[in-house]
């Protein structure tokens, strides 16, 4: 992808740059590609450089594809001598919203536990989620809760062959609903695709109910 970051200004011919921080003022890196604490003296190491549009005084760069998913805080430098200074006019800030590979608005970005319009559910990698839940209908009308049902999950991690959850036990919640325990094993992956499945105690069987997911990773992990 390219042009992701966008800075208009009625000034031409300048030479922009974006520097990244995260919601704790981390400062990304382009060189470690890792956020850090802030160093002036690696100041040069923060910048992202910006290229003008023909002349017409729009700057675009590129949002670094190994920064995760989140919101970040963008602020653009006019830079004035030959290389970048942290004395550098600041020329444009804001919040952007991306995904992990295009910007997406806020409302469409599926966070912690949540489901967005178009991205995933999203949980921590390696995190075990109690009481996951899933909604059955039932496969004759595709439409009626399906209720008094035998569950099963399989999961494929990474994109391998899929396998049976490692608790396997479901309860009924009524009305449709059953929960489960997903474990730290089972989502110790970067991705992952869950397909539940259940039939009648007696007889029948649900609609299958298939979902990915994106998994986060947490501090400290690698």
């Amino acid at each position: 992808m390219a042009g992701e970051i966008q800075v208009p200004l009625s000034t031409t011919g300048a030479t922009i740059y974006a520097v990244v921080r995260s919601r704790t003022a981390t400062v990304y890196n382009t060189s470690s590609t890792l956020f850090e604490t802030f160093s002036a003296g690696n100041w040069s190491l923060y910048t992202i450089s910006l290229t003008e549009q023909g002349s017409l005084g729009y700057y675009l760069g590129t949002f670094p594809t190994a920064i995760a998913a989140g919101v970040y805080s963008l602020v653009a430098y006019k830079q004035v001598t030959g290389s970048p200074l942290v004395s550098d006019q600041q020329v444009a800030t804001g919040d952007y919203q991306w995904s992990g590979t295009a910007t997406v608005p806020l409302s469409d970005l599926a966070t912690s536990g949540q489901i967005g319009n178009i991205s995933p559910i999203r949980v921590a990698r390696g995190t075990m989620v109690l009481n996951f839940p899933v909604y059955f209908k039932s496969s004759l009308d595709h439409v009626t809760p399906f209720v008094s049902g035998i569950i099963s999950g399989q999961i494929s991690r990474d994109g391998a062959a899929f396998t049976v959850l490692q608790s396997g036990a479901f309860l009924e919640k009524g009305l449709g609903w059953y929960s489960t325990s997903l474990t730290s094993g089972d989502l110790l992956a970067n991705t992952i695709s869950l397909v539940f499945t259940a039939v009648g105690i007696s007889g029948g069987s649900a609609d299958p109910v298939a979902m990915a997911m994106i998994l986060q990773r947490t501090s400290g992990q690698v």
